[in-house]
């Protein structure tokens, strides 16, 4: 894993500790911005506020990071927090590289496997070229379900000056506990990427800067949630990795993952409909045998959703849809039917948005009719 600064490039710890402190005083002071800004460094004022627990200050300074060789599944611990801004390497528009040597021959296998399959089942076009690009990357989409959600990616993220120190301070109990523990592999893998992580970004690391209160990472959770649906929801499903990364573009609905992140998916794998009854069971035994060593991006594992109603209808805008990846527009669609039930409004929602006389700017084939009802 290789990490750079992108912005602010010369922004030393320093130098956010004071814009800090300036940020403070904004509170604490009757002088203008300038006049603040002409005082002197002060060390107390800052152990003070760590002291008595005012840590937003430290929030104004922001860091954009450049992540190359990130493993997939650190990014999701990352996108999985609230605090955030992240543009990610896109597995379903770009080919897969660095892949694991088998994994990578399943991956070529299946990108194969997989077209006449879909071509089959999408939708004609006037524009053939276009329509072999589609097609192309739907291949490449499926077809990546057979690699490592541990395989290297690349994103920028920005954050602020505390939100880091807060991940830095839990990366650093993760490690503690799960580093080398072979009875949790997934964890043990994780943290080997958070260590990595901590010995690039330990200059930016405070002392006394960790969380005050009871907030922990947010990925993993041994709660028992409740199914509610009401102005708040709550929710427990089984999704595939692959389908969790696309959730986490929805930043203000909380996901924990529950249970499945074990050797030899516990829970299954997702297998897309799309493929006749003879390739699936090809394709299960195709993940199967990754299974047996790693975990793939098909793997699935126990997700709780939890949110607002209002931030459900926002989700159901952008998943009900053709563009959408098939299996979260699923997903989507089942937790939408589901509550429903209990509030009737939501079933106006259950379609394109196209269909609700709203304006969608995303290319589509599909049309209102066929957007929720395709297999691919």
């Amino acid at each position: 894993m290789q990490i750079s600064l992108i912005r602010p490039k010369d922004m030393t710890k320093e130098e956010m500790i004071r814009i800090a402190q300036d940020s403070a005083r904004v509170c604490y002071s009757e002088k203008e911005f300038h006049e603040i800004e002409t005082e002197r460094d002060n060390p107390d004022l800052i152990n003070l506020l760590k002291t008595i627990g005012h840590l937003s200050p430290f929030e104004h300074p922001t860091l954009t990071l450049g992540m190359k060789g990130i493993p997939k599944a650190l990014a999701m611990v990352f996108n999985n927090e609230k605090d955030y801004v992240t543009s990610e390497k896109s597995a379903r528009y770009t080919v897969m590289k660095d892949v694991e040597p088998l994994q990578k021959e399943k991956y070529n296998k299946w990108i194969e496997m997989l077209h006449p399959v879909i071509d089959k089942a999408y939708p004609s076009m006037s524009d053939q070229k276009k329509r072999e690009m589609n097609i192309g990357k739907l291949c490449q989409e499926n077809a990546r379900y057979m690699t490592s959600v541990f395989t290297p990616t690349q994103m920028k993220h920005s954050i602020n000056f505390r939100q880091l120190n807060f991940l830095i301070y839990e990366f650093e109990g993760f490690v503690s506990e799960y580093l080398g523990k072979k009875s949790e592999p997934f964890k043990a893998r994780l943290a080997e990427s958070m260590q990595e992580f901590l010995k690039q970004t330990s200059q930016f690391r405070v002392e006394g800067l960790k969380n005050q209160s009871d907030r922990h990472l947010s990925f993993f959770s041994k709660r028992k949630f409740e199914e509610h649906f009401g102005d708040v929801y709550s929710t427990t499903y089984d999704g595939s990795f692959a389908q969790l990364a696309q959730a986490h573009r929805h930043r203000t609905i909380s996901y924990n993952v529950l249970d499945g992140d074990t050797l030899g998916a516990p829970l299954g794998v997702f297998v897309p409909d799309v493929l006749p009854e003879d390739m699936k069971e090809m394709w299960v035994s195709d993940l199967m045998e990754i299974s047996k060593y790693d975990f793939s991006q098909a793997q699935l594992i126990r997700i709780n959703e939890r949110g607002r109603i209002e931030d459900f209808r926002s989700k159901t805008i952008l998943r009900l849809d053709g563009p959408a990846q098939y299996e979260i527009m699923k997903q989507t669609k089942k937790t939408a039917e589901k509550y429903s039930k209990f509030k009737t409004e939501v079933s106006d929602w259950i379609k394109p948005k196209c269909a609700q006389n709203m304006i969608c700017a995303s290319p589509c084939v599909w049309g209102p009719k066929k957007a929720l009802e395709r297999i691919v």
